[in-house]
């Protein structure tokens, strides 16, 4: 699902994103750096070597055998939970990411970066892996409108603590994100048509590359790496501290629309047509949700300043041509409203599969692709859903290659979301054959990925289009591995 959560009722969400990676300050560089050797070992880490490490830093080294290893190792989704790094590192200042780097590279152990947990591919763990654990780097400080953000700091307490001083970055909205993980990718919210992805409101990085070196990253300085950190994924260094221009909170109005079933190609090609028209400030989300044996069920969930969310319900439902079944708007405080959108200000792990596509134009045709993968599911016995979210607006306003984002001319991604009640290898291949086949159905409607939705089956050109060599050298040159 995208990173909102997908208004009231049972059908399936998820709110997550591809985690990453960010943290404090230590010593800057600005030049870029030439790779660093990096040398596998047959041999792995002493006991004696992991030991030097965790004296090295202020935090903490977590091996197998520590009691706070098996729980520090899990990620958001079970489906990982089988996996046993070698050791986590959980460091407190970019200094120790330094040093864990450096260690990994020495050793010839690989380098994983855990911010929020969030991966679709699991992207923050691995066997026999040193993992850097950024949690504990979370601090937020606001300096006029530009705020600075530490590497553990997840979505929630980032909005909450900008709010206190009436500001806000445009964020997804699940409370337990990676801000680092959900900027690298881009970053779709609620906020995009206003203000633009995450990673457009980034001015400034702190990094830590491949070599143990530190840079801090702009416009001016090292600024092919900073292209790159604003929607080219991971696998570009470890973020330790982001900047972000920040912009004013509003009292937040929402709308939630349920339509027939057999009309739920009319409200997809409705709702893109209302998008387009409406102002910036207003944001919705469409869903097909293949509910098992009650069929599908087809919702928009709007978002918009205090006030206009009844004419803007109007408005859609008049795009759309057919009465809604249900209707219901409110309107709240900025921070009520993050937390309605987050489902609270946590979110519990869940067992899931998802992918996604990007989508030029909706036409007829790629309404009815859409629909029918949800009507198979459903018709299957299965649950899951296909969820659409804008990209016009704001995010239109830059050039594919003004960021390493390269969906600048296109009018939505679509996730596709199956909830997993169980974390076996056979559900995961289920569900994969689900979202390939939707993949299929869309076929040349579709453009690609979205970067924050990783499969591991799809090439990187799938999610970053003409951008993708560049960003693959840049990580050859950068990454830590």
């Amino acid at each position: 699902m995208s990173q909102q959560q997908r208004g009231t009722g049972a059908a399936p969400t998820r709110r997550t994103v591809l985690a990453g990676a960010l943290a404090a300050t230590s010593t800057l560089a600005t030049t870029e750096a030439v790779a660093a050797p990096f040398v596998r070992r047959t041999t792995r880490p002493t006991a004696a070597d992991w030991e030097a490490l965790d004296r090295a830093i202020s935090g903490d080294v977590l091996t197998p055998d520590d009691s706070r290893y098996s729980s520090a190792r899990r990620l958001f989704n079970p489906r990982w939970d089988r996996v046993r790094p070698a050791a986590v590192v959980r460091v407190r200042r970019t200094a120790d990411v330094s040093e864990a780097v450096d260690f990994a590279r020495r050793q010839g152990v690989r380098a994983l970066v855990r911010g929020g947990g969030h991966s679709y591919v699991g992207a923050s763990t691995g066997s026999d892996a040193l993992i850097v654990d950024l949690r504990a780097l979370d601090s937020v400080t606001l300096t006029g409108t530009q705020a600075s953000v530490g590497g553990g700091a997840t979505l929630y307490p980032v909005k909450s603590a900008l709010a206190a001083r009436g500001r806000s970055i445009p964020t997804g909205s699940c409370p337990t994100v990676g801000a680092g993980g959900l900027t690298l990718g881009g970053g779709l919210g609620v906020d995009s048509r206003a203000h633009g992805l995450t990673s457009d409101a980034v001015v400034g990085a702190t990094v830590v590359t491949r070599d143990g070196s530190v840079h801090r990253v702009d416009a001016t300085n090292g600024s092919s790496l900073f292209w790159a950190l604003r929607g080219g994924g991971t696998g570009l260094g470890v973020v330790t501290v982001w900047r972000y221009r920040t912009h004013a909170t509003r009292r937040t109005g929402f709308f939630f629309l349920t339509f027939p079933t057999s009309a739920a190609v009319r409200v997809l090609t409705g709702w893109s047509r209302w998008q387009a028209a409406a102002p910036r400030s207003v944001w919705g989300s469409a869903h097909v949700e293949a509910m098992g044996s009650k069929g599908v069920r087809v919702r928009v969930v709007g978002v918009c300043a205090a006030g206009q969310e009844a004419a803007q319900a109007e408005a859609l439902v008049r795009a759309v041509g057919v009465s809604p079944t249900s209707r219901s708007t409110r309107s709240t405080d900025y921070l009520d409203g993050v937390r309605l959108l987050g489902g609270g200000t946590t979110s519990a792990r869940e067992s899931f599969y998802a992918g996604s596509d990007v989508l030029r134009v909706m036409t007829t045709g790629t309404a009815e692709a859409v629909v029918g993968v949800m009507a198979r599911r459903a018709r299957s016995g299965g649950t899951g859903a296909a969820i659409l979210d804008p990209l016009d607006g704001r995010v239109q306003d830059l050039e594919r290659d003004d960021t390493a984002f390269p969906w600048r001319a296109h009018t939505a991604t679509v996730q596709w979301y199956l909830g997993l009640s169980s974390s076996s290898a056979t559900a995961w291949s289920a569900a994969a054959d689900v979202v390939d086949a939707a993949h299929s159905a869309l076929g040349s409607r579709s453009s690609g990925g979205y970067v924050n939705y990783l499969e591991r089956s799809r090439p990187l050109r799938d999610y970053l289009a003409g951008n993708a060599d560049r960003v693959a050298y840049l990580r050859t040159r950068y990454g830590v591995r």
